[in-house]
């Protein structure tokens, strides 16, 4: 329900999902009217419960037509379009152009900001280092490919347009890689649209790393670095453990550099932007890069850990940009950081309410979000969005918050199972 126009200046967010829910109180309390628009285009139901209807004084559903909802939101004098959770990351670049808005990102790069066979090959003719792949159609044919991959040697196989860990499949052999195309195809994405291809990629070695960065004109400032470490669960990745690196360590001015190259490429102008990169023999390789928040950011976090958080940014950009370029291109580390996924040995219904003292209690905890609770059905942990929730440690000393991640995962491995038995 849309209420009367106003004079002020507002900003839109579309699908104000997930880690994008912040966005619209944060927006607020710098008394900015925001204007939430739904892309109904896409579907992620298990975010819906995430939206904060209050926090908006209008709401717009996006169907398909940018022209239509730009009208829209031109007379509800909204100046900037921000994407919320990836969902709404191309449709955000398509309104922000239809509206010719001065921070909007360069037009004609909405697809390859989304998806990842168009992201790649325009990094490919652009001279941007880039993994060895092959993009499969509809039908599974190769319809583009750089680099060979060796039929002896291991991949990833993935969607072309999703989030997090769904759907990607690390592949030993060819027949296990055949038969996660064959699963692939034609599947639903985590965002309810089709598979209508598939990437087939080399398997990296190197650190992951997560590069959380905000752009203002043009100019990319990196707010956050995080060091990913993933494990395998029946052949899948799943998230680990995320350390908060400081910018000046060995190999971080690389990597920021290829970040920034990247982004470039890719025409990224201003806000957000959530890049992933494994740092291999051969120097940074892209893995994918989304203009929106990272899933799972805890502002509060940041702000202990660098003194800003990547939301503050990202807003900032939009409502203060010279206040973000004077900051400089890096924000440096004041104490050290660890973000920790739970990982569920079982599944099973809780029977009774987790027992959280002995993790709280520890000397580097920060905070915690679950999604389960007593009586509520706990699944085996075999991706991003099968965990159970994670916990954030900060501390001084280093050593401090190793000798706390093991205490967690050593709790975590009796927890879950005496809590489905009941004792």
């Amino acid at each position: 329900m849309l209420h009367d126009g106003y004079n002020t200046t507002a900003v839109a967010v579309v699908d104000a999902l997930g880690t994008g829910h912040l966005l619209g109180p944060a927006l607020r309390s710098r008394g900015v009217p925001v204007v939430h628009v739904r892309n109904h285009t896409a579907a992620f139901e298990r975010q819906l419960q995430t939206f904060h209807a209050p926090d908006f004084t209008a709401a717009l559903d996006f169907t398909g037509d940018p022209a239509a909802t730009a009208r829209q939101l031109r007379g509800l004098g909204v100046r900037h379009v921000l994407a919320g959770t990836e969902s709404g990351s191309d449709t955000a670049d398509l309104l922000a152009t239809e509206l010719d808005l001065p921070t909007a990102n360069a037009p004609g790069f909405a697809a390859a900001r989304r998806d990842k066979r168009t992201m790649h090959r325009i990094l490919h003719e652009a001279g941007v280092a880039v993994p060895a792949q092959q993009h499969l159609d509809g039908e599974g044919r190769v319809r583009w490919q750089t680099g060979p991959l060796a039929p002896e040697r291991p991949t990833v196989v993935k969607p072309p347009a999703s989030a997090g860990t769904d759907g990607v499949h690390v592949c030993p052999t060819a027949a296990d890689r055949d038969a996660a195309v064959r699963s692939l195809l034609g599947a639903p994405n985590l965002f309810g649209q089709p598979n209508d291809g598939v990437v087939v990629q080399e398997l990296l070695t190197g650190p992951e790393y997560m590069v959380n960065t905000v752009s203002v004109d043009g100019s990319h400032m990196a707010v956050e670095i995080w060091r990913s470490d993933k494990k395998l669960v029946d052949d899948a990745p799943v998230y680990d453990r995320q350390e908060l690196q400081s910018p000046d360590a060995p190999g971080m001015p690389a990597l920021l550099a290829y970040v920034r190259e990247v982004l470039t490429a890719l025409g990224v102008r201003w806000g957000a932007t959530h890049t992933e990169v494994i740092l291999t023999d051969r120097g940074p390789l892209l893995l994918e890069t989304g203009t929106r928040l990272p899933g799972g950011h805890d502002p509060s976090l940041s702000l202990k850990a660098l003194g800003t958080s990547h939301l503050d940014e990202v807003v900032d950009s939009y409502l203060a940009p010279d206040a973000v370029a004077d900051r400089g291109p890096v924000r440096p580390l004041r104490r050290h950081a660890l973000g920790v996924s739970l990982i569920s040995p079982t599944a099973g219904v809780l029977l009774r309410p987790l027992d959280l003292d002995p993790v709280t209690s520890l000397p580097s905890f920060h905070g915690i979000k679950l999604t389960v609770r007593a009586g509520c059905e706990l699944p085996r942990t075999t991706g991003l969005h099968s965990k159970p929730g994670g916990l954030y440690l900060c501390h001084e000393d280093p050593a401090q918050l190793e000798r706390d991640y093991l205490a967690v995962r050593a709790w975590e491995r009796n927890e879950f199972t005496d809590a489905v038995a009941g004792r």
